[in-house]
């Protein structure tokens, strides 16, 4: 199969070198300094949580990546960002060491107001009790309902403030939209992770959207209107048959948008197995894999 045709910033910028630079780019980590170094870039993180490794992914420019370990809260890494957007793009690499059972990924998410540190969101559909408002999308392992068998696959978990479905009980846990999709989890695998989140643009309309890459593919890009699936009884959307996408409804009022990041292997139950990220970048546009061609000789050179 011949190669997919770079797009997006990554492609200006030999193995991410200088990337953090663009005027696009709202933040970036390769998690190449000391672990004291960059782990102060984030929140959430503990020392039983996170560590560093040698593996990498091949496209990769340095030499370490972040080693995530299964501990509660202290396997996180939350960044509060520096405003709040109506779109943007994350590109990280992430290698899975085994079946990791739960809440183990990448999040893209907003709290009204913001918060400098990650909240517990578990069963909240979009607003607190107190009347704080949240969103949350994130693309991690999914599988078994219990969430303690081995998983097979990698889906979405978003929660937001008219997200169909029961509680359970009375409680609004992530909807996978990626039901029919089903992409695999490939364990002990180097895979470039995209996420693409627009806000709607009115408290009212549903025209908020996601799309998600996986190694450039786009996996698939929920707009109003597309994909044709269905909601099922869960709340969960099966791409296939029924109507066009509905659009999302993130938030029901303006004041706020995509305001923090997060990695994290929270795995606070089953067989703990570490998760490796690395080349970490968000943006304002499309990001895309790392471009990982040699940087080209010289052409001006005088033959002595």
């Amino acid at each position: 199969m011949p190669a997919l045709a770079q797009s997006g910033i990554a492609a200006k910028y030999v193995r991410d070198n200088g990337i953090g630079s663009d005027p696009a780019v709202v933040f970036s980590e390769n998690f190449e300094s000391s672990l004291a170094t960059w782990s102060a870039r984030f929140n959430g993180g503990g020392p039983s949580g996170i560590s560093t490794s040698t593996d990498r992914p091949a496209a990769s420019g340095g030499v370490q990546s972040a080693r995530l370990i299964p501990s509660g809260i202290s396997g996180t890494l939350y960044r509060q960002l520096p405003a709040d957007y109506a779109q943007l793009w994350m590109r990280y690499y992430v290698k899975y060491l085994g079946n990791v059972s739960h809440h183990s990924g990448s999040y893209m998410g907003g709290y009204f107001p913001a918060q400098s540190f990650p909240q517990g969101d578990a069963g909240i559909k979009g607003i607190r009790p107190n009347g704080d408002r949240l969103f949350i999308s994130a693309f991690e392992q999914r599988g078994t309902p219990d969430g303690i068998a081995p998983q097979t696959h990698i889906g979405t978990y978003n929660n937001w403030v008219d997200m169909p479905g029961p509680g359970s009980p009375g409680a609004f846990f992530g909807r996978d939209l990626l039901i029919a999709e089903n992409p695999a989890l490939n364990v002990n695998t180097w895979q470039c992770v995209e996420m693409r989140i627009k806000m709607n643009s009115t408290a009212t309309i549903h025209d908020g959207e996601l799309q998600i890459w996986v190694n450039d593919v786009s996996i698939q890009n929920f707009v109003p209107g597309s994909p044709v699936g269905a909601y099922n009884g869960s709340g969960d959307w099966v791409t296939g048959k029924g109507s066009g996408f509905p659009g999302l409804l993130w938030r029901d009022v303006l004041t706020y948008g995509i305001n923090w990041i997060k990695l994290q292997n929270y795995n606070d139950v089953g067989t703990p197995f570490d998760v490796l990220f690395d080349d970490l970048v968000v943006a304002t546009s499309r990001i895309g894999c790392i471009n990982a061609a040699s940087i080209p000789a010289p052409t001006n050179l005088k033959v002595q």
